[in-house]
């Protein structure tokens, strides 16, 4: 993530932090699932479609983390973009982390939130490993 995207995240997020509230990350994640199923289907239609001239890429919602020593900040992501808005505000103590999990392609973590019957999957592609361990370290500690 690059340094302009990174203050546009602490300019969203600094009015709602506490007094003393400390930053430790700020990334992207993608949260959500999308099957390797329908991300072939998806592409081979598209491809027959277009003759092969258009490419499509299935993939999860991607959001703008922010975690302090408090809670963890969603910032909007409007294609690769900071929004103006903070999505969710989840502290700390609600969340439950799973052991970062290696794929084919990507490296995944199933997080619960307290209240939330259904985990989420937080989501990193290869090249992001050392960021996703540093959040997965991060969540589980």
């Amino acid at each position: 993530m690059n340094d302009k995207s990174t203050r546009k995240c602490l300019a969203v997020v600094t009015p709602a932090l506490a007094a003393q509230e400390r930053i430790e990350l700020v990334d992207v994640l993608q949260i959500g699932r999308v099957s390797a199923k329908r991300r072939v289907a998806t592409a081979a239609l598209v491809g027959a479609v277009s003759g092969g001239t258009v490419l499509v890429a299935v993939q999860p919602r991607a959001y703008f983390m922010v975690l302090t020593d408090r809670r963890l900040y969603l910032v909007d992501n409007h294609n690769g973009t900071v929004g103006r808005s903070i999505v969710s505000a989840t502290p700390r103590d609600k969340i439950t982390a799973g052991p970062l999990r290696k794929h084919l392609l990507t490296l995944s973590m199933e997080v619960r939130f307290t209240g939330v019957a259904e985990p989420s999957r937080f989501s990193w592609g290869r090249l992001q490993s050392r960021t996703a361990l540093a959040i997965a370290d991060a969540l589980t500690t």
